[in-house]
C-alpha cells in the first residue's frame, strides 16, 4: 500500500511482509518503474519503494549532493521503524545505494547495482554533464526527450516505444530545479569502488551487455574478482523495461 507521509518524508510505497528489500529508481524516474517486479518480490519481503528528491511525488533535497539524497532515505526508514534491508538501485539509485551503504553500512545486509557502477564520474563524464545543466536551464522538456530514448538501444527504441514515451511524459513533470539538482549530485558522488569490492558476496551487479554509459566488461571482470555475484542481459541502461523477466528472476535471486 501507499503510505501517507508529511511533507519532510520523501514519498515511498510499502507491500508485503517479511525482511525488508528497499529499491531506488535511477535518474528522471520514479518508484513506478518497479511495477512489474513489485507483486511478486511482495510474496516472500517487504518491499519498498521510494521516490528519490525531485523525482516522482518526492521534494527537493537541502543539497545536491549524494549524501543529502542518502539522508533523505534514510529519514524514511528511520520514520516507519525499518533498521536493516537489502538494497538495490538502478543506474542513480545505485549511486544513493552505495552511499548509504557508506554512510550506515551495518543497516545494509545485501547491495545490488543495476545498470549502475561503484565507480565516480571521469573528467570527461563531468563535463557533459555540466553541459547537460546549461540544456536543462534551457528548455528541461527538450534534455528529457533526447536523452530518455538514447538509454535504449536503437533496436529496441520502436519496439518499446510507448514505454519509452511514458517514461518521458512522466520525466516531463520535473521541474528543471530537480532535474539539475541530481545532475550536480551525480557529478559530484564518490568512487565507492573499495566499498563494493568488500562487499564480496553479498554484492550483486546487473549489466546491460550495450549499455552505453559504462565500460561492461571491465565492470564484470573486477566484479568477479571481487566475488560478487554477476549478471549480463542483452540490453542497453534501461534493463527492468527491456527484459522483464529476467531482472524478476535477479531480482528474486537478490532478495532470497
Amino acid at each position: 500500500m501507499t503510505k501517507p507521509q508529511n511533507s519532510e518524508l520523501l514519498f515511498y510505497t510499502d507491500q508485503g511482509q517479511g525482511e525488508v528489500v528497499v529499491l531506488l529508481h535511477g535518474f528522471l524516474e520514479d518508484h513506478s518503474m518497479w511495477d512489474k517486479f513489485v507483486t511478486s518480490l511482495a510474496k516472500s519481503s517487504r518491499v519498498i519503494c521510494i521516490d528519490l528528491p525531485g523525482h516522482g511525488k518526492s521534494r527537493l533535497s537541502l543539497e545536491s549532493r549524494m549524501e543529502s539524497f542518502t539522508a533523505d532515505v534514510f529519514q524514511v526508514l528511520d520514520a516507519i521503524g525499518v533498521k536493516t534491508f537489502k538494497l538495490i538501485g538502478h543506474s542513480m539509485g545505485g549511486y544513493v545505494a552505495l552511499s548509504m551503504a557508506k554512510m550506515q553500512p551495518d543497516r545494509v545486509l545485501r547491495l545490488g547495482l543495476l545498470n549502475s557502477t561503484w565507480k565516480a564520474d571521469s573528467q570527461e563524464r563531468k563535463e557533459k554533464r555540466r553541459q547537460a545543466i546549461e540544456v536543462i536551464r534551457q528548455d528541461p522538456q527538450l534534455f528529457v526527450k533526447t536523452v530518455v530514448p538514447s538509454l535504449f538501444p536503437p533496436k529496441a527504441q520502436q519496439k518499446l516505444k510507448p514505454i519509452i514515451e511514458d517514461l518521458i511524459n512522466k520525466a516531463c513533470t520535473m521541474s528543471s530545479e530537480a532535474i539539475i539538482a541530481a545532475t550536480q549530485a551525480m557529478i559530484h558522488r564518490e568512487d565507492h569502488g573499495l566499498l563494493f569490492q568488500n562487499l564480496g558476496k553479498n554484492g550483486y551487479l546487473l549489466v546491460g551487455q550495450e549499455d552505453p554509459l559504462v565500460d561492461v566488461n571491465e565492470l564484470i571482470s573486477a566484479a568477479k574478482a571481487n566475488k560478487n555475484q554477476t549478471e549480463i542481459l542483452e540490453t542497453g541502461h534501461m534493463s527492468p523495461f527491456e527484459n522483464i523477466d529476467k531482472v524478476l528472476i535477479f531480482l528474486t535471486k537478490f532478495i532470497l
